[in-house]
C-alpha cells in the first residue's frame, strides 16, 4: 500500500479524478456529504462520476461533477475491460471508489489509474491507497465475517480522511430544480392533490427483500389515519412494487404515486413536500433524511448502525429480538416477526410524536 501524498500535493498533481458512486439509492444519498467535500477539496479539477444510470437524476441540481460516465454491471469479462477501456481514456489521476466490490475495484485497476483509493477487503493489490479491515481502529475493525456497523456517511468519510483533505459536514446533501418542481406540480394535480396540501407520504416497498415489508394492513391504517387528521397520504412506489402499492392504497382511499411511477429526480421534489415520511428501511428513507423532514422508520432485520445518521427528526419503530439483526433478504426462520409484531399503533404514535415536536 502506498503512503498517501499530502495534500496539498495531490491539489497540486491530480488534475483529472475518477469517482466511482455506489449503486444503491440509499448508499448514493448517504455519499453525497462525501461528494461535495471532493469538490471542495479538489476545486479546479475536472472530476467525473461513474455511477448507474437510473440513480444518476438524485444528483441533478448539484455541481460536484464536470461529468457523468454511466457504469452499467459489467456482462462479463468483456464488458469490464470495456468499462476500464473508457476510464483509461479519462486519463485519470486519482480514482476514489466507495464501493467495496471486486468488480469496482477492478476497473481503474485495470485503467491503470496511478492512485486508486477504496476498502481493501478482498482487494488489498486493486487499492493501493485506503484502509484495511482489521486493522486496529474499532470503527473498521471486522468482528467474524462483518465489519462493526458504522453509519454509512461516516464510512465513506473515513475512507477519504486517508487523503488528508479538508473535513466536511456529514449530511446528506440533495438538490430540486425549477424543472423537477414543476413535473411534481403536474403530476400531483393529475392525481387530484389540491396545491399546498400537507402530505403524509408513505413508503411501503422494500426492494431489497422481502424481510423488510411490513403488515400492509398497517400501511393502511396509518394511511386513514392521516388522512382523518386531514392530511392527505401519498403511497410511493418502485417499478417493481406498483400493483402492491396501488392494493394497499386502495384499501386506505389514498393516493398512489404509480403509472408512472416517479423517476428519481422527481421523487426528491415530492419527498421535500412530505409533512412526515412512514417507511420502511429502504432508499426514499434517506431522501427524507436529506430534507429534514420527520420520519417514522420500520426496521426490522438491517442493522441500524449502518444507518443511525442525523436521528434529530427520525423515530426508528422496532422490536429487539434474539434473531435480530440478520441482514438476510428473506427471514431465515419464515416467521418474519421483527416486521410482524410491529403495530399500526405504535407507528401513529411514533408519527404524532414527530409532528407535535415539528
Amino acid at each position: 500500500m502506498l503512503r498517501p501524498p499530502g495534500y496539498q500535493r495531490l491539489r497540486a498533481e491530480c488534475r483529472r479524478i475518477y469517482v466511482r458512486a455506489p449503486n444503491w439509492v440509499g448508499d448514493v444519498v448517504m455519499a453525497t456529504a462525501s461528494f461535495a467535500r471532493i469538490r471542495a477539496a479538489f476545486p479546479e479539477a475536472h472530476i467525473v462520476l461513474a455511477v448507474r444510470s437510473w440513480l444518476e437524476p438524485l444528483l441533478h441540481g448539484t455541481r460536484w461533477f464536470d461529468a457523468v460516465l454511466p457504469s452499467p454491471k459489467a456482462k462479463g469479462l468483456g464488458g469490464l475491460l470495456a468499462q476500464a477501456r473508457q476510464v483509461r481514456e479519462g486519463r485519470f489521476d486519482l480514482a476514489l471508489v466507495f464501493p467495496n466490490s471486486l468488480e469496482s475495484g477492478l476497473v481503474p485497476f485495470l485503467a491503470r489509474v496511478p492512485l486508486r483509493l477504496g476498502y481493501r477487503q478482498g482487494r488489498p493489490m486493486l487499492m493501493n491507497l485506503g484502509l484495511r479491515a482489521g486493522g486496529g481502529r474499532p470503527w473498521w475493525r471486522r468482528v467474524g465475517p462483518r465489519r462493526t456497523p458504522v453509519p454509512m456517511p461516516v464510512y465513506y468519510q473515513r475512507l477519504l480522511d486517508v487523503l488528508g483533505i479538508p473535513e466536511h459536514d456529514p449530511h446528506p446533501i440533495l438538490a430540486v430544480t425549477g424543472e423537477e418542481e414543476a413535473a411534481v406540480d403536474r403530476y400531483l394535480a393529475d392525481k387530484g392533490v389540491a396545491p399546498g396540501a400537507r402530505m403524509v407520504l408513505l413508503c411501503a416497498g422494500a426492494s431489497y427483500g422481502a424481510s423488510k415489508f411490513w403488515d400492509p394492513d398497517g400501511f393502511a391504517a396509518v394511511a386513514r389515519h392521516f388522512s382523518a387528521r386531514g392530511f392527505v397520504p401519498v403511497f410511493l412506489a418502485g417499478p417493481a412494487e406498483v400493483e402492491m402499492v396501488e392494493a394497499v392504497a386502495r384499501k386506505a382511499g389514498a393516493v398512489a404515486a404509480t403509472r408512472p411511477v416517479l423517476p428519481l429526480d422527481q421523487l426528491k421534489a415530492l419527498m421535500r413536500r412530505g409533512a412526515l415520511l412512514v417507511t420502511t428501511d429502504t432508499g426514499p428513507r434517506h431522501l427524507g433524511v436529506a430534507f429534514d423532514i420527520p420520519i417514522v422508520c420500520v426496521i426490522g432485520p438491517t442493522d441500524p448502525r449502518y444507518t443511525n445518521y442525523c436521528l434529530e427528526r427520525t423515530v426508528l419503530v422496532r422490536k429487539d429480538l434474539e434473531c435480530m439483526p440478520c441482514q438476510r433478504k428473506v427471514c431465515p426462520l419464515g416467521h418474519h416477526l421483527c416486521m410482524k409484531s410491529i403495530t399500526a399503533e405504535e407507528v401513529i404514535r411514533a408519527a404524532e410524536g414527530l409532528l407535535a415536536r415539528a
